[in-house]
């Protein structure tokens, strides 16, 4: 970050702005007066706090995390969604590159310190891999049942499918490393430690939970194709209905039997310019009146389609439905502790939501990540469920679930 040289700098800057970072973090982007507002109307923090790298303000744009930083929070908190393979790819040949430095070095000082990067980078690639797989396994099975389309269910799904193939062979690759005498001879106990944590825990569960997410995504892809088949065969039924209507309730084959004009061919039209002598004459004033007539006549039309249209005459199924991010929605309710229907209530969706609207996204993001929450079940038969009452109706008091420790 500019001008930031230790660690001590990085860990005082952070505290100092951690009000504006955190309202970032959470809501993604701010404007310019927000950020003031959390500053104590200081302006002068705000565009430090630029200067430092720990945000992003470009003119005509709100304000967000520089990408460094949000990509530090996110990782740290494990709470990414991006799928990296390349970081296992690239982990894999910088531990091959340390352990031939360790073998050829005779300087013990320096042999201790291609020790300690490769203890680092194994951890990173036993992270990494089990934080991927996890992610794809949610990925699948949130994009399979929110996917506006068939189309765009294949296309994530068999994307998906190609990173879980990729991750599966970084996985073989990595126990292949593993392999190498290097980890038999060199006499570290907490090296051992590692690889045989990362050998019997990370690398089987990841390849046994991505062994079960493949044939998932082997059935999620035969279950689209059955619902792309059958919306070609309703389609084309429909084809077969509509022409057996144009067939038996009209006359059209009468009619068409007794017409020969091409009345689906283009029209010809030839365009020319009138001669001057032309429109001055009666005949012209005609033409020049015709033309102003249908120029006015057009402009009336066009003013009357712009007029207000009573909204109760619109067709319900063609309003614009609003669009939710339930990642981003997710991953905001998980950083507080509100329950689920207060939070979905005071979050900022960008323009004010109905009671409906509210209730239909809480029940979504219930049922979407029903697996990550707490729905507040009583644990024996002698409590009662906790739940929340409002105007007359009952909501289940739903929480993020809480992690276990290892």
């Amino acid at each position: 970050m500019a001008d930031i040289q230790t660690a001590d700098e990085l860990i005082r800057e952070l505290y100092r702005h951690r009000k504006v970072i955190n309202h970032l973090f959470k809501r993604k982007t701010a404007s310019f007066d927000e950020l003031t507002e959390l500053a104590d109307g200081k302006e002068k923090e705000i565009l430090q706090a630029k200067a430092r790298g720990m945000i992003s303000l470009q003119e005509g744009e709100p304000a967000r995390l520089e990408e460094r930083l949000l990509n530090f929070v996110e990782d740290f908190l494990e709470i990414n969604e991006d799928i990296r393979n390349y970081e296992v790819d690239e982990s894999i040949r910088i531990l091959k590159k340390n352990i031939y430095l360790y073998e050829i070095d005779e300087d013990s000082r320096e042999r201790e310190r291609y020790l300690h990067r490769i203890k680092r980078y194994l951890m990173s690639i036993g992270r990494v891999i089990r934080k991927n797989a996890g992610t794809l396994n949610n990925l699948v099975k949130q994009e399979y049942k929110t996917a506006s389309s068939i189309e765009l269910k294949r296309i994530k799904i068999e994307d998906h499918n190609e990173q879980a193939e990729k991750l599966l062979e970084l996985i073989k690759n990595a126990e292949e490393l593993l392999e190498n005498a290097f980890f038999r001879v060199v006499p570290d106990e907490g090296l051992r430690l590692i690889v045989n944590d990362l050998k019997g825990t990370h690398l089987t569960m990841a390849r046994h939970n991505l062994i079960a997410l493949r044939q998932e995504i082997v059935r999620f892809i035969n279950q689209i194709a059955e619902l792309d088949r059958q919306h070609k065969k309703i389609i084309q039924l429909k084809k077969l209905r509509d022409l057996y209507e144009l067939e038996v309730r009209t006359n059209v084959e009468e009619v068409f039997a007794h017409e020969n004009a091409l009345f689906f061919d283009t029209q010809l039209r030839f365009q020319t310019h009138l001669d001057l002598e032309y429109l001055r004459g009666d005949d012209g004033l005609d033409i020049i009146e015709r033309v102003a007539t249908r120029r006015q006549h057009k402009i009336r039309m066009q003013l009357q389609a712009e007029l207000d249209i009573d909204g109760d005459l619109l067709d319900p199924q063609q309003q614009t439905m609003l669009h939710v991010d339930f990642s981003k929605l997710k991953r905001a309710f998980f950083l507080q502790n509100e329950d689920l229907l207060s939070f979905v209530k005071s979050y900022d969706f960008g323009e004010k939501m109905e009671e409906d609207q509210i209730i239909k996204i809480y029940c979504q993001v219930a049922l979407i990540f029903e697996d990550e929450m707490d729905f507040g079940l009583a644990e024996n038969p002698f409590d009662t469920a906790k739940q929340i009452e409002e105007n007359g109706k009952q909501f289940a008091f739903i929480r993020p679930k809480k992690q276990e420790k290892n």
